[in-house]
Order: C-alpha cells, then sequence, then structure tokens
C-alpha cells in the first residue's frame, strides 16, 4: 500500500514538471525595448549675421559754469548806479557797464596824489639845483657824496617815483569805481541794490562765461580702455542730454591730469557752445547724460540680450553641433538687444544660444532649434 502511495505522489510531481516545461516553450517572447542612448538635448537658437554698427556709450555728467568770477569794487562808498534790468540770468557783453560808486571821495584822493607829484617834481628839481651850485664850490680835498647832494638827490626821485605809483592806483580805482562785464558773460546772482554802502572787497555779481560751459565726466577703467584708442583720432561724436530733454552737441575740451581722490576715476572734459543761447538752456550744477558714438565696427553681432552670460560669454552651436563658450566684447546695448563682437573675429554668420544654462559644457553635442534670422542692418545701428 505504502509502495503505491509512492508511485502516485511520484507520478503527480513528474506531471507537474512536465506541464512547466510544456508552459515554458510555448510562452510569447516579449519584444525587446532598445533604449536611444544618444538623444541630444535640444537649445534655443538664432542666427546672427555680422553688421556694420556704430557703437554709443551712455554716460552721466555733471555741468559745471565755466570762469566763475564775483565782481568786487575795490573801494568804499555808495552805489551811485546800478542797471535794475540785469536779473540773474541775463546775458552781458564784454565791457558792459553794470554799476557805478560815487566818486567824490576817489576825485579828492585823486587830485592829492597830483598834488603830491607835483610837489615831488618840484622838490627834485631843487635838489638838482643845490647839487650843481655845491659841485661848482668843493674843493678838491671835500668830494663826499653828501657834500655832493647824491643822497639828497637820490631820495628827491624816490619820493617823486612813489608819488607816481601813488597817482596810478589813484587812478585805477577811479577807473573800478565803474563795475563792467569782464566778457562775455551770464549773470549768475547779484548781491546789491541801489543806493547800496558798500566795503572794499564787496561782491556785487557773480557771472560766469557765455561762450560755453563745462561737462565733467567721471569714466572708469572699462569705459577709459574703449575711449583712449580714439580720442588720439577724436573720432566720436558726442551730445549731452538734460533731464527736460534738451540736447546739445559737445566737445572735448581736455582731459584731466589726475585721478579724482574720492572715486579714483579719471575726468573727461568736454564742452558744449553757447548754452545759454536757445529758449532751454543748459544751467550748470546738473546732472546730465551724455551720449558718445565711437568709431564704426565691421564685424559686430546683434544678439538678445539673454544670449549672454553673467561672466560676459556667449554660447554658441558649431557646423557639428556642439556647444562651443566663446568670449566677446560688449559694444553697447539697446532695451532688448545687445551687440557685441567676437574676440575671435571673422565674418561667418553665428548660431547663438539664446537661453543659456549653468549646466552647459563645452563640447556637448546639442539639437540647435533655430526659428530667427537676425540679418544685418544695411546702415548699421
Amino acid at each position: 500500500m505504502k509502495y503505491k502511495n509512492i508511485m502516485a505522489i511520484g507520478a503527480g510531481f513528474c506531471a507537474i514538471f512536465m506541464a512547466l516545461i510544456v508552459v515554458d516553450e510555448l510562452a510569447i517572447e516579449a519584444p525587446v525595448v532598445k533604449t536611444n542612448h544618444s538623444i541630444k538635448q535640444p537649445v534655443s537658437t538664432t542666427i546672427v549675421l555680422p553688421q556694420s554698427h556704430i557703437p554709443t556709450l551712455d554716460l552721466i555728467g555733471n555741468t559745471r559754469a565755466r570762469f566763475v568770477t564775483q565782481l568786487k569794487v575795490t573801494s568804499d562808498g555808495q552805489l551811485a548806479w546800478l542797471d535794475t534790468e540785469l536779473e540773474p540770468g541775463a546775458l552781458v557783453k564784454k565791457a558792459t557797464p553794470l554799476a557805478k560808486l560815487d566818486t567824490t571821495h576817489l576825485e579828492s584822493e585823486m587830485a592829492q596824489a597830483q598834488s603830491r607829484v607835483y610837489h615831488s617834481e618840484l622838490a627834485l628839481e631843487q635838489q638838482l639845483h643845490e647839487q650843481s651850485v655845491a659841485l661848482s664850490m668843493l674843493s678838491s680835498k671835500n668830494q663826499s657824496s653828501f657834500a655832493k647832494r647824491e643822497p639828497q638827490v637820490a631820495a628827491a626821485k624816490a619820493d617823486l617815483s612813489q608819488a607816481k605809483l601813488m597817482l596810478k592806483s589813484m587812478q585805477k580805482r577811479f577807473e573800478e569805481a565803474q563795475i563792467v562785464a569782464p566778457y562775455d558773460a551770464v549773470i549768475l546772482s547779484r548781491a546789491v541794490s541801489p543806493g547800496d554802502w558798500l566795503s572794499a572787497g564787496e561782491a556785487l555779481f557773480e557771472v560766469a562765461a557765455s561762450d560755453s560751459i563745462d561737462v565733467v565726466l567721471p569714466i572708469s577703467e572699462p569705459v577709459w580702455r574703449r575711449l583712449k584708442r580714439q580720442l588720439q583720432h577724436q573720432l566720436l561724436e558726442i551730445n549731452v542730454t538734460d533731464r527736460s530733454g534738451g540736447k546739445w552737441p559737445a566737445q572735448i575740451r581736455y582731459i584731466a591730469p589726475r585721478m579724482d581722490l574720492t572715486t579714483r576715476q579719471r575726468q573727461l572734459i568736454l564742452k558744449v557752445s553757447d548754452p545759454y543761447e536757445l529758449t532751454t538752456r543748459l544751467m550748470p550744477n546738473q546732472p546730465v547724460q551724455v551720449n558718445i558714438g565711437l568709431a564704426r565696427v565691421p564685424l559686430s553681432f546683434k544678439v538678445p540680450q539673454s544670449a549672454l552670460t553673467r561672466d560676459g560669454f556667449v554660447w554658441t552651436v558649431d557646423d557639428d553641433g556642439t556647444l562651443q563658450k566663446e568670449p566677446v566684447e560688449i559694444l553697447s546695448k539697446s532695451q532688448t538687444h545687445t551687440y557685441i563682437r567676437f574676440n575671435q573675429m571673422d565674418d561667418s554668420a553665428k548660431q547663438v544660444v539664446v537661453y543659456p544654462l549653468l549646466s552647459m559644457v563645452v563640447g556637448t553635442q546639442v539639437e540647435p532649434l533655430s526659428n530667427q534670422v537676425q540679418l544685418a542692418d544695411s546702415g548699421g545701428a
């Protein structure tokens, strides 16, 4: 009985084993999925062409009046006449009378100086006469300079010279009693009223040259490196714009010979001619925007501002579809685009990555998705 049970169990195991073999043979093989490990990363690109461009620099400067002068009186006295039409802002020509002191006391002092000159001339003539008489009466044993009256004559001549200089000084003070414009000027301020009593050294007007005004322009070191190559040839077109929108052409007056002590920057001094002639005047002591047009660059590229990385590079895709990181020089910027020049200059088109990523690696194969071609401007920008 036991033998028959063992045989039955063994036969059952054999049947199960054979069934498993049959099922395995009849099973449908699952298709093998092949993984494509060569998928390229898509990047947005734009094709840019070389074009001619005039770079510009937008800087901030400050206007400064030229030849600021305080017109002061050189004598004490009462103001006898004042041109009350000369308000601050008025333009005057050179030698235009502005005010005049009462000269009564000056005339008296000048008469005294003239009288002293006459008395000094008389004293000198007297000493010369006495000298000639003394020389004719001197013996050969007495030939001292005092006996010859030489010190007396020298003193008389010194008195006459001093008297003449005093008269000249009084004449100059008399002329300066009338205050005139020292050059073509604009009145900046007036500090007196008709009939005022004035002391010597007191200011009446403050004026500045009206033919031009200075613009002090701080220049940082990166901007200076771009400017210095063209300053020698004066290949610059400069315009100054104030806060009200007025625009004036400017020229370089000079380059400051020393650095600013506070900012450690260079200073470029510009000249704006006739700033007070128009209805809208360019006033001193105000900030202005200075636009400097540099020399034309024949091989520049106009790229979106997003194409520039923080460290000043541009990512491009070469003919083999690999990423390249190229150093560039920024020429100028607009609201949406930047004009650049590649350090390795050539005249071929560039496929520029519009939105570079921090994870990009040089030499990586990518799939450029270019949907825009920027054509070169015919007249530059």
